[in-house]
């Protein structure tokens, strides 16, 4: 019997596969949608948050100002509370999403008013968004720009359009992903295609989550840059535990009752 040589058995045989290793290369590459819920499965976490959000503002003209922020999140029921420490004027203030209502609380008059979810936080770049569970696939429709390589590491390119009903902050984003399903890079551009925003994300902090037993990644600093004005915001999420929370901290008597 005729034996095939081996070099053409092995010719014949990756002639073969080839066709499955490229369907499985295929497979193994997620979709754009495939990617937001990784990014958002990473960074959400069933036990409650608490952490200390500080924030340094550098302006064109080279004045600095400070800010310092405790922040509350319970995911399960969409609760967030945010307290201002610094600067001291306005110490005391805050926001308090109840629903899907954001107030905010001025200390200083004892008032609360209803604002928007775009707006900004204590007058700086920031938005509720910054301080919220990450929810793009439930916001936005995603459409894949590629690949971009630099520095020899390849980033997932995807441009962002905001879902009819979504409450967000940008009605459209463009975000660059590592390998490891990490956003480095995050744009936020007006309807018009404006960019309002560009933010880098220098450092996640990677840690359990003791309700759902696993290690999920929060943001540890962030670079903001504001387009109009030429601020810089650097971000940095500190003092981070993931533990139960007092609901009755999720009300404005709650709030209220800090600076009394």
């Amino acid at each position: 019997m005729n034996l095939v040589p081996a070099r053409r058995f092995l010719t014949l045989l990756t002639l073969l596969l080839s066709p499955t290793l490229a369907s499985a290369d295929k497979v193994a590459k997620p979709s754009g949608e495939e990617v937001l819920r990784l990014i958002d499965d990473r960074m959400a976490f069933q036990s409650d948050y608490k952490g200390t959000v500080r924030l340094r503002e550098l302006r064109k003209d080279g004045t600095e100002n400070l800010m310092e922020l405790e922040v509350y999140r319970r995911d399960s029921s969409r609760d967030l509370l945010i307290y201002i420490t610094k600067p001291r004027h306005l110490a005391g203030g805050g926001y308090l999403r109840m629903g899907r209502n954001l107030w905010e609380y001025e200390a200083s008059t004892g008032q609360w008013q209803r604002t928007t979810q775009r707006g900004n936080i204590v007058n700086t770049v920031s938005c509720e968004e910054d301080f919220d569970r990450s929810r793009l696939a439930e916001n936005y429709d995603v459409k894949d720009e590629g690949e971009e390589v630099v520095s020899g590491t390849s980033f997932r390119k995807l441009h962002l359009t905001s879902k009819d009903g979504a409450q967000v902050s940008y009605v459209q984003l463009r975000i660059w992903v590592d390998p490891a399903f990490n956003i480095v890079k995050r744009i936020g551009y007006a309807p018009s295609g404006r960019v309002l925003r560009t933010d880098v994300i220098r450092s996640y902090q990677p840690m359990k989550d003791p309700l759902a037993g696993k290690v999920v990644y929060p943001y540890k600093e962030v670079l903001e840059i504001e387009e109009a004005s030429g601020s810089q915001f650097t971000v940095r999420y500190d003092d981070v535990t993931l533990k139960a929370l007092n609901p009755n901290m999720f009300t404005k008597t709650w709030l209220e009752g800090r600076v009394r």
